[in-house]
């Protein structure tokens, strides 16, 4: 009987720490995805900025 409670307490620390590595992998995972997701962000952000200021000089040169 003990050696089953020792082999249950055991399992349930095992699976509880696995989970929790898990989940710090996890966590770094979306920390870099994130951190890409930003740089993409605003390298898009700047060429559609770089193209409206494109635009609006082309429209002001066309109507002078």
């Amino acid at each position: 009987m003990q050696d089953e409670e020792r082999y249950m307490t055991l399992n349930i620390q095992s699976k509880k720490r696995s989970s929790t590595q898990t989940a710090q992998l996890t966590f770094k995972d979306y920390s870099v995805v994130l951190h890409w997701y930003k740089i993409l962000l605003g390298i898009s952000g700047t060429i559609n900025g770089i193209l409206a200021l494109t635009l609006i000089s082309l429209i002001l040169l066309d109507s002078s």
